[in-house]
């Protein structure tokens, strides 16, 4: 075993200690070849998003992909406040932790990236397909092997080059799919055929302009409002764990 690997091999099982946490390497030069830049965006979302910036790690040319299991069970992972979810706060930890590992243990640099691609951040589905850990569902979402689209994604470079994942090819949960995504939908931004990214934004801008109580009260007593996003067609999904 090269040294390399077994340097990739550390790192995902110091990832996969995490509770609900499955990972993967990348090679950053395939993510940034894949389909998502490759493909003209529609439409644009305005996230509030509370996340800097970030310049790229020179020499950087792998990326570790955590995929976090988010249960139907658990909405509070993915309700929006204060700029961020808590299941992107307890991501950004994770990372930040196996970072700080990863320069002990072996010497080798390592920086969380931002969520949005605006920000510093890769496109997490194609990062996570390259890695190994799905692939992208007629939902447009990514089907982990074992949590199905019930996930959520982050990524961390990692100085110089560890050998990569592989696209999986003996998981296929797409074929004979009766779509019932689809159907869930509640804006019908599968109408057209295919993924229609304006509709749903739509109803995300929708989600995020009749906030919910999160049954917590801040300082002064007052109910604290989050945006619950809307998740239906993760929910219908039939692939992985719920």
């Amino acid at each position: 075993m090269t040294q390399h690997r077994q340097l990739a091999e550390e790192l995902i099982a110091e990832a996969e200690k995490w509770d609900g946490i499955r990972a993967g390497i990348a090679a950053i030069d395939e993510v940034l070849g894949g389909p998502s830049y490759k493909a003209v965006a529609v439409g644009s979302w305005q996230t509030n998003h509370s996340e800097k910036t970030t310049p790229w790690l020179p020499n950087a040319r792998s990326l570790l992909v955590l995929a976090m299991h988010h249960p139907e069970d658990d909405p509070r992972l993915d309700w929006f406040d204060r700029g961020n979810t808590a299941g992107n706060r307890r991501m950004t930890k994770i990372s930040e932790e196996l970072g700080t590992w990863l320069f002990k243990t072996h010497n080798v640099r390592a920086q969380p990236l931002p969520y949005h691609v605006e920000k510093g951040g890769v496109y997490l589905k194609d990062a996570a397909v390259f890695a190994g850990l799905g692939v992208v569902g007629k939902n447009n979402l990514l089907l982990d092997r074992k949590w199905g689209p019930r996930v959520r994604l982050r990524a961390v470079l990692i100085e110089g080059r560890l050998p990569s994942g592989r696209p999986p090819e003996d998981f296929q949960p797409r074929q004979g799919c009766a779509m019932p995504c689809r159907k869930a939908c509640p804006e019908n931004a599968f109408g057209p055929g295919q993924y229609d990214r304006p509709t749903c934004i739509q109803r995300l801008n929708s989600d995020r302009d009749d906030p919910i109580e999160s049954g917590q009260k801040d300082s002064e007593g007052s109910p604290i409002l989050v945006t619950d996003w809307c998740r239906r067609c993760e929910f219908a999904c039939p692939v992985g764990e719920k």
